[in-house]
């Protein structure tokens, strides 16, 4: 009698790794965003609890990051939920709204600009790595205000916070390595984190896709630059560590920048980390 050995499934590395042209296997894909650190939400894009990484110093049921949400159902995490930080354009917001949910404040600050127009070129250079730094240089800079309430919410101790954007990549993943940073999580935990949104949008990949085309009619798949754009990689959010390393002195000077002071960053490391 002949016997079949399974196929392992891949690990969270291997499926991240995976180019953005390749579709993922429907039921390997199904079962991992059904497994920590992902939570399986219908209306909910990419969603992750940061505490749920074996190595993360973040408790459980604290910080969440997504894509863009439509209404949930009435069993979910969001009833843990007291802030919904959206960090969406105004356009965005305009055409899809935020949910309101009984009990949970709601929060969009615009940006403080118009993001420059995307060059696509500059992501042929090095894979991407330097436009992409760029372009996170400049999120910094123009959602400083989101980030800040973001920041004072933890430190204010008022409760779980979900912060998104439409994909749960760009905007969010910044915020998302500022929070574990903050925390004292190690680069290769947060490099893991970004890179995980390559699974976390794969439901919405051919519209994400599609969406991006839209940005300027004159792109394709064979535009230069596209492939190294459509990439998730965590050298990406590393490369944007180090610059806010050498521009600020690291996480904690950027930090300071937005208005806080130490005591304010100890406290909100202290509840980071679930401490008292």
């Amino acid at each position: 009698m002949s016997s079949t050995t399974p196929t392992p499934t891949p690990s969270l590395s291997a499926l991240a790794a995976t180019d953005m042209s390749t579709p993922l296997d429907p039921s390997t894909l199904s079962s991992i965003l059904s497994a920590p650190p992902f939570i399986p939400l219908p209306g909910a894009l990419n969603l992750r609890d940061l505490g749920l990484y074996p190595t993360s110093p973040i408790p459980s049921s604290l910080l969440f990051r997504s894509g863009a949400l439509s209404s949930p159902s009435p069993s979910s995490p969001f009833l843990s939920i007291t802030l919904i930080l959206d960090l969406r354009s105004s356009r965005e917001v305009l055409h899809s709204p935020t949910p309101a949910i009984p009990g949970i404040t709601n929060l969009h600050i615009p940006s403080s600009r118009v993001p420059t127009p995307i060059d696509m070129g500059q992501f042929v250079e090095d894979g991407g790595r330097t436009a992409y730094v760029k372009m996170y240089e400049e999120v910094l800079e123009i959602y400083g205000e989101s980030f800040r309430k973001g920041l004072e919410w933890v430190r204010d101790r008022k409760g779980p916070v979900l912060f998104h954007c439409t994909a749960g990549k760009d905007r969010t993943g910044v915020l998302a390595a500022l929070f574990l940073a903050l925390a004292g999580a190690p680069a290769d935990l947060i490099a893991h984190d970004y890179a995980l949104s390559r699974i976390g949008v794969e439901p919405a990949r051919e519209l994400l896709m599609h969406m991006l085309k839209m940005w300027n009619k004159e792109w394709t798949v064979d535009t230069p630059g596209m492939k190294e754009f459509s990439q998730v990689k965590g050298e990406f959010i590393l490369g944007t560590l180090e610059m806010i390393e050498r521009r600020w002195g690291g996480v904690d000077g950027y930090v300071r920048e937005l208005g806080f002071s130490e005591e304010d960053i100890e406290t909100i490391r202290r509840v980071l980390k679930g401490e008292k």
